[in-house]
């Protein structure tokens, strides 16, 4: 499979074990998981706007045309939403995904 380059924005994962000690205080895991998303957060959703993920042209095809089977009915899934939004690092360009017929579709915004 690909190797997506690293988007501006990084949500980490919510802890699986105690968000709290047994003081009722923020446990480590929960320490971290709220300074980095709150960093997170400062850094792509400033005053300034809002930092849209970045890939290249190959990477953002393949984006376009990740699927995945369903195991109950058998339909092939495409993973990517409408709406999806992306910066074209090779072109310069900010893309939109926009469904046709339930297949997902990259096109520029104008």
């Amino acid at each position: 499979m690909t190797q997506y380059m690293q988007g501006n924005i990084r949500i980490p994962n919510i802890p699986s074990g105690k968000v709290v000690d047994e003081n009722g205080f923020a446990s480590d895991d929960e320490q971290t998981f709220r300074r980095v998303l709150i960093t997170s957060l400062q850094n792509n959703f400033g005053s300034e706007g809002c930092v849209v993920p970045s890939q290249t042209t190959a990477n953002i095809t393949s984006i376009q045309n990740n699927t995945y089977v369903e195991p109950a009915t058998g339909n092939t899934i495409y993973t990517c939403q409408g709406g999806t939004l992306i910066y074209d690092t090779d072109t310069n360009q900010l893309k939109v995904a926009k469904l046709v017929a339930g297949v997902p579709t990259f096109v520029v915004i104008v």
